[in-house]
Protein backbone atom coordinates (compact mmCIF):
# COMPACT_ATOMS: atom_id res chain seq x y z
CA UNK A 1 0.00 0.00 0.00
CA UNK A 2 1.34 3.41 -0.96
CA UNK A 3 2.29 5.52 2.03
CA UNK A 4 2.15 9.33 1.80
CA UNK A 5 5.47 11.20 1.75
CA UNK A 6 4.87 12.92 5.09
CA UNK A 7 4.60 9.48 6.75
CA UNK A 8 8.21 8.70 5.85
CA UNK A 9 9.29 12.20 6.88
CA UNK A 10 7.66 11.87 10.32
CA UNK A 11 9.17 8.41 10.72
CA UNK A 12 12.63 9.71 9.78
CA UNK A 13 12.33 12.69 12.12
CA UNK A 14 11.29 10.35 14.95
CA UNK A 15 14.32 8.13 14.31
CA UNK A 16 16.59 11.20 14.25
CA UNK A 17 15.16 12.48 17.53
CA UNK A 18 15.67 9.06 19.14
CA UNK A 19 19.25 8.92 17.86
CA UNK A 20 19.98 12.41 19.24
CA UNK A 21 18.54 11.42 22.62
CA UNK A 22 20.68 8.28 22.74
CA UNK A 23 23.74 10.26 21.68
CA UNK A 24 23.14 12.84 24.43
CA UNK A 25 22.72 10.08 27.05
CA UNK A 26 25.94 8.44 25.84
CA UNK A 27 27.82 11.74 26.24
CA UNK A 28 26.48 12.20 29.78
CA UNK A 29 27.44 8.60 30.62
CA UNK A 30 30.93 9.09 29.13
CA UNK A 31 31.48 12.29 31.13
CA UNK A 32 30.33 10.58 34.35
CA UNK A 33 32.55 7.56 33.63
CA UNK A 34 35.52 9.83 32.93
CA UNK A 35 35.05 11.53 36.31
CA UNK A 36 34.68 8.16 38.07
CA UNK A 37 37.89 6.89 36.47
CA UNK A 38 39.87 9.79 37.94
CA UNK A 39 41.74 8.71 41.05
CA UNK A 40 40.80 10.10 44.46
CA UNK A 41 44.17 11.84 44.76
CA UNK A 42 43.72 13.55 41.38
CA UNK A 43 40.15 14.57 42.27
CA UNK A 44 41.38 16.20 45.46
CA UNK A 45 44.11 18.08 43.60
CA UNK A 46 41.65 19.15 40.87
CA UNK A 47 39.07 20.42 43.37
CA UNK A 48 41.82 22.09 45.40
CA UNK A 49 42.99 23.96 42.31
CA UNK A 50 39.44 25.20 41.65
CA UNK A 51 38.99 26.24 45.29
CA UNK A 52 42.31 28.05 45.10
CA UNK A 53 41.10 30.06 42.09
CA UNK A 54 37.78 30.85 43.76
CA UNK A 55 39.53 32.05 46.93
CA UNK A 56 41.93 34.22 44.92
CA UNK A 57 38.94 35.66 43.02
CA UNK A 58 37.08 36.47 46.25
CA UNK A 59 40.21 38.09 47.72
CA UNK A 60 40.64 40.29 44.63
CA UNK A 61 37.00 41.42 44.64
CA UNK A 62 37.06 42.13 48.39
CA UNK A 63 40.13 44.32 47.89
CA UNK A 64 38.49 46.23 45.01
CA UNK A 65 40.90 44.85 42.43
CA UNK A 66 39.85 43.88 38.91
CA UNK A 67 40.79 40.23 38.36
CA UNK A 68 41.93 40.78 34.80
CA UNK A 69 42.49 37.89 32.37
CA UNK A 70 46.28 38.23 32.57
CA UNK A 71 46.20 37.95 36.37
CA UNK A 72 43.85 34.98 36.12
CA UNK A 73 46.21 33.36 33.62
CA UNK A 74 49.19 33.68 35.99
CA UNK A 75 47.35 32.35 39.07
CA UNK A 76 45.75 29.52 37.10
CA UNK A 77 49.13 28.57 35.62
CA UNK A 78 50.50 28.21 39.15
CA UNK A 79 47.52 26.03 40.06
CA UNK A 80 48.10 23.83 37.03
CA UNK A 81 51.65 23.19 38.22
CA UNK A 82 50.05 21.18 41.03
CA UNK A 83 48.26 19.05 38.44
CA UNK A 84 51.33 18.61 36.27
CA UNK A 85 49.47 20.18 33.34
CA UNK A 86 51.08 23.60 33.28
CA UNK A 87 52.42 23.54 29.73
CA UNK A 88 49.26 22.11 28.21
CA UNK A 89 47.39 24.89 30.03
CA UNK A 90 49.85 27.49 28.77
CA UNK A 91 49.50 26.60 25.08
CA UNK A 92 45.72 26.11 25.20
CA UNK A 93 45.03 29.33 27.08
CA UNK A 94 47.58 31.70 25.59
CA UNK A 95 45.78 32.35 22.23
CA UNK A 96 42.34 33.22 23.71
CA UNK A 97 43.97 35.32 26.46
CA UNK A 98 45.92 37.33 23.87
CA UNK A 99 42.81 37.75 21.73
CA UNK A 100 40.79 38.98 24.72
CA UNK A 101 43.59 41.37 25.63
CA UNK A 102 43.53 42.63 22.03
CA UNK A 103 39.78 43.17 22.29
CA UNK A 104 40.14 45.20 25.49
CA UNK A 105 42.93 47.29 23.98
CA UNK A 106 40.90 48.04 20.85
CA UNK A 107 37.81 48.83 22.93
CA UNK A 108 39.84 51.42 24.80
CA UNK A 109 40.72 53.14 21.51
CA UNK A 110 37.08 53.56 20.45
CA UNK A 111 36.44 56.87 22.29
CA UNK A 112 39.32 58.42 20.34
CA UNK A 113 37.97 57.46 16.92
CA UNK A 114 34.20 57.07 17.30
CA UNK A 115 31.64 59.71 16.54
CA UNK A 116 28.46 60.82 18.24
CA UNK A 117 27.45 59.11 21.48
CA UNK A 118 23.88 57.78 21.45
CA UNK A 119 21.57 58.24 24.41
CA UNK A 120 17.91 58.53 23.37
CA UNK A 121 17.35 55.18 21.61
CA UNK A 122 17.89 53.13 24.76
CA UNK A 123 15.71 55.42 26.89
CA UNK A 124 12.85 55.37 24.37
CA UNK A 125 13.03 51.57 24.09
CA UNK A 126 12.97 51.00 27.85
CA UNK A 127 10.11 53.45 28.36
CA UNK A 128 8.16 51.80 25.55
CA UNK A 129 8.55 48.37 27.21
CA UNK A 130 8.19 49.31 30.88
CA UNK A 131 6.75 52.82 30.93
CA UNK A 132 9.90 54.06 32.67
CA UNK A 133 13.62 53.35 32.74
CA UNK A 134 14.21 50.24 34.92
CA UNK A 135 17.23 51.81 36.63
CA UNK A 136 15.16 54.70 37.97
CA UNK A 137 12.29 52.45 39.06
CA UNK A 138 14.55 49.93 40.80
CA UNK A 139 16.53 52.57 42.67
CA UNK A 140 13.38 54.42 43.72
CA UNK A 141 11.96 51.23 45.24
CA UNK A 142 15.08 49.52 46.62
CA UNK A 143 17.72 52.19 47.36
CA UNK A 144 17.24 54.85 50.00
CA UNK A 145 20.81 56.07 50.31
CA UNK A 146 21.89 53.38 52.77
CA UNK A 147 23.81 50.30 51.71
CA UNK A 148 21.86 47.11 52.38
CA UNK A 149 22.86 43.46 52.14
CA UNK A 150 21.53 43.09 48.60
CA UNK A 151 23.66 46.05 47.46
CA UNK A 152 26.75 44.11 48.54
CA UNK A 153 25.49 41.02 46.72
CA UNK A 154 24.77 43.07 43.60
CA UNK A 155 28.21 44.69 43.53
CA UNK A 156 30.03 41.39 44.13
CA UNK A 157 28.06 39.73 41.33
CA UNK A 158 28.77 42.69 39.04
CA UNK A 159 32.50 42.48 39.89
CA UNK A 160 32.55 38.76 38.96
CA UNK A 161 31.74 39.69 35.36
CA UNK A 162 35.02 38.38 33.93
CA UNK A 163 36.02 36.02 36.73
CA UNK A 164 33.08 33.61 36.56
CA UNK A 165 33.39 32.83 32.81
CA UNK A 166 37.12 32.17 33.24
CA UNK A 167 36.55 29.82 36.19
CA UNK A 168 33.91 27.98 34.14
CA UNK A 169 36.39 27.86 31.25
CA UNK A 170 38.94 26.30 33.60
CA UNK A 171 36.42 23.62 34.59
CA UNK A 172 35.72 22.90 30.92
CA UNK A 173 39.46 22.71 30.22
CA UNK A 174 40.03 20.24 33.05
CA UNK A 175 37.16 18.01 31.90
CA UNK A 176 37.08 18.43 28.11
CA UNK A 177 39.69 20.48 26.24
CA UNK A 178 37.73 20.36 22.98
CA UNK A 179 34.66 21.83 24.65
CA UNK A 180 36.86 24.46 26.31
CA UNK A 181 38.08 25.57 22.89
CA UNK A 182 34.49 25.88 21.62
CA UNK A 183 33.57 27.97 24.65
CA UNK A 184 36.55 30.30 24.37
CA UNK A 185 35.99 30.68 20.62
CA UNK A 186 32.43 31.78 21.34
CA UNK A 187 33.60 34.27 23.98
CA UNK A 188 36.24 35.76 21.69
CA UNK A 189 33.87 36.06 18.72
CA UNK A 190 31.23 37.63 20.97
CA UNK A 191 33.77 40.14 22.32
CA UNK A 192 34.91 41.28 18.88
CA UNK A 193 31.32 41.61 17.65
CA UNK A 194 30.71 43.82 20.68
CA UNK A 195 33.80 45.89 19.83
CA UNK A 196 32.50 46.52 16.30
CA UNK A 197 29.18 47.64 17.76
CA UNK A 198 30.91 49.94 20.26
CA UNK A 199 32.65 51.61 17.36
CA UNK A 200 29.50 51.95 15.23
CA UNK A 201 27.11 52.73 18.08
CA UNK A 202 28.79 54.28 21.15
CA UNK A 203 26.12 54.57 23.82
CA UNK A 204 25.79 56.25 27.22
CA UNK A 205 24.98 54.05 30.21
CA UNK A 206 22.16 55.22 32.52
CA UNK A 207 24.48 56.71 35.17
CA UNK A 208 26.17 58.91 32.56
CA UNK A 209 22.84 59.89 30.99
CA UNK A 210 21.67 61.01 34.43
CA UNK A 211 24.80 63.11 34.89
CA UNK A 212 24.10 64.75 31.52
CA UNK A 213 20.50 65.52 32.51
CA UNK A 214 18.78 62.97 30.24
CA UNK A 215 17.48 60.91 33.18
CA UNK A 216 16.52 61.55 36.80
CA UNK A 217 19.32 61.09 39.33
CA UNK A 218 21.01 57.68 39.35
CA UNK A 219 22.90 56.76 42.52
CA UNK A 220 26.43 55.41 42.13
CA UNK A 221 25.65 52.34 44.23
CA UNK A 222 28.77 50.48 43.07
CA UNK A 223 31.15 53.19 44.35
CA UNK A 224 29.21 53.67 47.57
CA UNK A 225 29.19 49.94 48.30
CA UNK A 226 32.83 49.29 47.45
CA UNK A 227 33.83 52.08 49.85
CA UNK A 228 32.89 49.57 52.58
CA UNK A 229 35.12 46.85 51.14
CA UNK A 230 38.69 46.19 52.26
CA UNK A 231 41.52 48.59 51.49
CA UNK A 232 42.36 48.48 47.75
CA UNK A 233 45.46 46.63 46.62
CA UNK A 234 47.41 46.97 43.40
CA UNK A 235 48.90 44.04 41.52
CA UNK A 236 50.84 44.27 38.24
CA UNK A 237 48.75 43.93 35.10
CA UNK A 238 49.05 44.87 31.46
CA UNK A 239 45.58 46.36 31.78
CA UNK A 240 47.20 49.40 33.35
CA UNK A 241 48.10 50.31 29.77
CA UNK A 242 44.59 49.70 28.37
CA UNK A 243 42.30 52.71 28.10
CA UNK A 244 38.77 52.78 29.46
CA UNK A 245 35.69 53.11 27.29
CA UNK A 246 32.79 54.54 29.29
CA UNK A 247 30.38 54.43 26.32
CA UNK A 248 30.82 50.72 25.54
CA UNK A 249 27.30 49.86 26.67
CA UNK A 250 25.53 48.26 23.69
CA UNK A 251 25.60 45.30 23.80
CA UNK A 252 26.14 44.71 27.51
CA UNK A 253 28.88 42.13 27.92
CA UNK A 254 27.91 41.98 31.58
CA UNK A 255 24.66 40.52 30.23
CA UNK A 256 26.21 38.56 27.36
CA UNK A 257 29.02 36.64 29.09
CA UNK A 258 26.77 35.12 31.78
CA UNK A 259 24.21 34.00 29.19
CA UNK A 260 26.87 32.44 26.97
CA UNK A 261 28.32 30.70 30.01
CA UNK A 262 24.89 29.38 31.05
CA UNK A 263 24.20 28.03 27.56
CA UNK A 264 27.50 26.14 27.47
CA UNK A 265 27.01 24.79 30.99
CA UNK A 266 23.51 23.60 30.09
CA UNK A 267 24.78 22.02 26.87
CA UNK A 268 27.53 20.18 28.73
CA UNK A 269 25.50 19.20 31.80
CA UNK A 270 21.85 19.00 30.66
CA UNK A 271 20.59 17.25 33.80
CA UNK A 272 21.31 20.14 36.20
CA UNK A 273 22.77 22.80 33.88
CA UNK A 274 19.45 24.66 33.69
CA UNK A 275 20.25 26.11 37.12
CA UNK A 276 23.08 28.09 35.48
CA UNK A 277 20.46 30.39 33.93
CA UNK A 278 19.89 31.90 37.37
CA UNK A 279 23.27 33.57 36.90
CA UNK A 280 22.45 35.67 33.79
CA UNK A 281 18.98 36.52 35.09
CA UNK A 282 20.50 37.84 38.31
CA UNK A 283 23.19 39.75 36.41
CA UNK A 284 20.62 41.40 34.14
CA UNK A 285 18.72 42.66 37.16
CA UNK A 286 21.95 43.84 38.81
CA UNK A 287 23.28 45.86 35.85
CA UNK A 288 19.97 47.72 35.58
CA UNK A 289 19.73 48.31 39.33
CA UNK A 290 23.28 49.66 39.54
CA UNK A 291 22.66 52.03 36.62
CA UNK A 292 25.22 50.38 34.35
CA UNK A 293 22.89 49.27 31.54
CA UNK A 294 19.46 49.66 30.03
CA UNK A 295 17.15 46.77 29.22
CA UNK A 296 17.86 47.65 25.58
CA UNK A 297 21.55 46.79 26.09
CA UNK A 298 20.56 43.41 27.53
CA UNK A 299 18.23 42.62 24.62
CA UNK A 300 20.97 43.34 22.07
CA UNK A 301 23.33 41.14 24.10
CA UNK A 302 20.83 38.27 24.05
CA UNK A 303 20.55 38.47 20.25
CA UNK A 304 24.34 38.43 19.87
CA UNK A 305 24.78 35.49 22.25
CA UNK A 306 22.09 33.33 20.65
CA UNK A 307 23.52 34.02 17.18
CA UNK A 308 27.13 33.25 18.16
CA UNK A 309 26.18 30.16 20.16
CA UNK A 310 24.11 28.78 17.27
CA UNK A 311 26.90 29.34 14.75
CA UNK A 312 29.58 27.79 16.99
CA UNK A 313 27.46 24.73 17.77
CA UNK A 314 26.35 24.19 14.18
CA UNK A 315 29.58 25.25 12.50
CA UNK A 316 30.22 21.87 10.84
CA UNK A 317 26.70 21.83 9.39
CA UNK A 318 27.12 25.41 8.17
CA UNK A 319 30.40 24.51 6.45
CA UNK A 320 28.81 21.45 4.84
CA UNK A 321 25.90 23.57 3.62
CA UNK A 322 28.16 26.12 1.94
CA UNK A 323 30.28 23.37 0.41
CA UNK A 324 27.10 21.88 -1.04
CA UNK A 325 26.01 25.30 -2.34
CA UNK A 326 29.31 25.97 -4.08
CA UNK A 327 29.69 22.44 -5.42
CA UNK A 328 26.27 22.56 -7.06
CA UNK A 329 27.09 25.31 -9.62
CA UNK A 330 30.45 23.64 -10.30
CA UNK A 331 28.73 20.34 -11.05
CA UNK A 332 26.20 22.10 -13.28
CA UNK A 333 29.01 23.78 -15.23
CA UNK A 334 30.77 20.48 -15.82
CA UNK A 335 27.57 18.93 -17.13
Amino acid sequence: MHQPAFFFRIKLEGQTASFNMVEKQNKIHAARKKWQNIGTHDKIILLSALCYMIIISAFMVWHQEFFSPDRFFVFAFLAMLLLGRAWAFFWDWLPPMLLLLGYDYLRGLVPQISGKVHVHAMIYFDKFIFGSVPTNWLQQHFFNGQIRWYDNVAVVLYSMHFITPLIVALVFWLLDRTYFKLYMTAMVVLSYLAFITYYLFPAMPPWMAAQQGFLPQVAQITSLTMANFAHPISLPTVYNYVGANLVAAVPSLHAAYPLMTALFVFKKFPRWGWTAFIYPLAMWLVVMYLGEHYFFDICVAIVYVVAVFAVIMEWNKIKSFFKWIFKKPAAATEN
